[in-house]
């Protein structure tokens, strides 16, 4: 059998220094259970499913407990590598659910990370700060917007090859971008939507 320089040293440093662990008497079993107590201490990994889209990738909820069970705080959210679907992976999205999304604990208590956007933020054009705005506010303008852009961009005709007028009714500056997220009832609303609108530009994130 070949042994390559890498192996031998490898073999003959983990056997160097086993034999000098025992020749000194140092027994490291209950040092490397302090660790591990210490790393896991009060910590309670709770497996969940990703909300974002219909793929059911499996996610790892990582919080801090006191001796009676009450929660403390949020630590972070990883991939699950014991989910058969994302193996431990998780998307850009998945990956960013601790900055992104409320979370509930076992109890059905709600666990808000601090840095979580909670309200609608606007930032008016020319400047550099954002503004709280409420919801009222947010979707009037959005809806003035969007009433704005269409009336302006409008095609109600549209000439053809051979000189003739079609009838088109269709608008080429909004578009509509759907997530993965959405149900059959609700992908069915916003596609009627933006077909009364005359939006030709639909395009869903899960096939992006």
């Amino acid at each position: 059998m070949k042994v390559t320089r890498r192996q031998f040293l490898k073999v003959t440093g983990a056997t160097a220094a086993s034999f000098a662990l025992v020749d000194l008497g140092f027994n490291l079993q209950a040092t490397a259970s302090a660790v591990k107590e210490l790393r896991i201490k009060n910590v309670t990994p709770v497996p969940t499913v990703c909300p974002y889209c219909a793929s059911g990738c499996g996610l790892v909820v990582y919080s801090e407990r006191d001796a009676e069970g009450k929660f403390i705080r949020l630590l972070s959210v990883h991939g699950d590598p014991d989910n058969p679907i994302n193996q431990g992976g998780a998307c850009s999205k998945g990956a960013a659910m601790f900055n992104l999304r409320e979370i509930y604990d076992e109890h059905g208590e709600q666990i808000v990370n601090p840095k979580r956007v909670q309200k609608p933020l606007y930032r008016a054009p020319g400047t550099d700060k954002w503004l709280e705005k409420d919801w009222d506010w947010m979707l009037d303008q959005i809806a003035q917007r969007v009433k704005e852009t269409r009336d302006k961009s409008f095609i109600h005709k549209e000439t053809i090859a051979d000189g003739s007028e079609i009838i088109v009714n269709r608008t080429e500056r909004i578009a509509s971008i759907g997530g993965s997220g959405l149900d059959n009832e609700e992908c069915y609303l916003l596609s009627k939507l933006m077909r009364a609108l005359g939006v030709v530009y639909l395009e869903t994130q899960a096939r992006i």
